[in-house]
């Protein structure tokens, strides 16, 4: 039993933890200029809060609880504003029911996982299921088994090794819809969770200081990667290294690259898009937040950008303020991680052409 004196030197160590976490700032990889430090202070702040609802106040998955991953100020993983994300830690040794409404957005992707980046060593995917396979009830609701044994209706194949769980739903215009509202149950436990003790808050601690520092270093190293790599371009994921092995949704495809910007430059980017359900193009700062998330301008999808004649698209990127829906306005950031995500298709991602411009001898997309 640990004792309210140990409690207080347990705060200390824990702030002493922390410190290994701003490691990451003073690494030689890490850009210096002051917007990227100040973001990595804010990030690292944020990520106490992230890591210790992760690791402690839903992570016992003895009492599994479904909530939402991301708010406007508790943003990471690249995430894209177009998405509703929730999240859940489970055994997957156990059955485990997702029960409630289905909710209005075209995509939803409900998938299982080894476990979360930054909390468990390895992040891949085990199993899934989307709109295209899920069963609804006429009143909208919906049942999701996620068990190792086969299950009748809606099931997702779980194992030993299923640490976590995501339900991923994207629309391109959240104006009017309703999200899902689910819960989730373990089958073989029942009651409330019992009230905390100290030892497993103090365990909290040092797994919360243990995630900041893993996570703000797994994402700054995949910037680096970017940085290192495919300059002001877009590479396909699926042609680069297990690097960026961030564990992504079954129904998308990624293709990337890292912005670099002079000052007065801007990105020109065109692309040939097919009929898809989604796309979309947006870009992260260097500890992956996403810029701009929820703003206007911050981010384009395949119902809201102007067309060419041809059906080709021109898309404009750069830290100046949107001069019409093809502007995706950096917030200041002449750097960070392009990311198009291309979603329910069987084709590859369309090539993507760039080129850098003066923004003075820029001509405006349709």
């Amino acid at each position: 039993m640990t004792n309210l004196t140990d409690g207080n030197a347990e705060w200390d160590r824990f702030c002493e933890e922390l410190k290994k976490a701003g490691r990451v700032l003073e690494r030689a990889q890490t850009p210096k200029d002051d917007l990227t430090r100040a973001e990595g202070l804010r990030f690292l702040t944020r990520l106490i809060r992230i890591g210790f609802e992760n690791t402690f106040e839903v992570g016992d998955p003895r009492y599994p609880e479904l909530i939402p991953m991301i708010d406007p100020k508790k943003v990471y993983e690249g995430v894209t504003r177009d998405a509703r994300y929730q999240h859940a830690f489970i055994d997957g040794r156990h059955t485990h029911r997702v029960k409630g409404s289905r909710g209005d957005a075209p995509l939803i992707e409900f998938s299982a996982y080894t476990g979360k980046a930054g909390v468990h060593e390895l992040s891949h995917q085990v199993s899934a299921l989307t709109e295209r396979e899920l069963s609804v009830e006429p009143d909208g609701q919906i049942q999701v088994v996620l068990s190792p044994e086969p299950h009748p209706g809606n099931w997702i194949e779980t194992d030993a090794s299923t640490r976590y769980m995501m339900i991923r739903e994207y629309a391109h215009d959240w104006s009017g819809l309703v999200p899902s509202h689910l819960r989730i149950d373990r089958e073989d436990v029942s009651g409330l969770r019992p009230p905390p003790t100290i030892d497993e808050i103090v365990r909290g601690l040092s797994a919360t200081a243990s995630f900041v520092a893993n996570a703000s270093e797994f994402w700054a190293d995949i910037s680096d990667y970017w940085a290192g790599s495919v300059i002001n371009r877009f590479v396909p994921q699926q042609q680069v290294d297990q690097k960026t092995d961030i564990g992504a949704p079954i129904g998308h495809q990624f293709s990337c690259g890292w912005l670099r910007l002079e000052p007065g430059e801007i990105l020109d980017v065109r692309f040939e898009p097919t009929d898809v359900p989604y796309w979309s193009l947006g870009v992260a700062n260097y500890w992956y937040e996403t810029l701009g998330f929820g703003d206007p301008g911050s981010e384009i999808n395949n119902q809201h950008v102007d067309y060419e004649d041809d059906g080709s698209v021109r898309v404009l990127i750069g830290p100046y303020p949107p001069r019409g829906r093809n502007w995706i306005d950096t917030r200041e950031h002449r750097e960070g991680t392009l990311i198009f995500r291309w979603s329910r298709s069987i084709d590859p991602p369309p090539e993507i052409e760039t080129k850098v411009l003066r923004l003075d001898d820029v001509t405006e997309p349709k």
